[in-house]
């Protein structure tokens, strides 16, 4: 049995490294549906994280998206 705390940790430290760098971001909306996002980790909190688009708007996510890998930090190309 997987100790869920443990990668929820694991997934928050990820995203901690990540602070500032740029990155795209993959998030998987269900049913088959993905959008990808050029940005970086502008901030993470207890809870949840953010990440400022190269547009300019924020979005907001859980850890639990990047354990469950419904967010999928990719490198960019440039």
């Amino acid at each position: 049995m997987r100790e869920i705390g443990q990668n929820l940790n694991g997934a928050k430290e990820r995203v901690k490294k990540l602070l500032g760098i740029p990155v795209l971001i993959k998030v998987n909306s269900g049913r088959g549906k993905s959008a990808i996002f050029r940005g970086e980790v502008a901030a993470v909190f207890p809870a949840v994280f953010t990440v400022r688009l190269d547009s300019g708007e924020t979005k907001t996510f859980s850890y639990a998206d990047v354990h469950t890998r419904g967010v999928l930090f990719l490198k960019p190309e440039d």
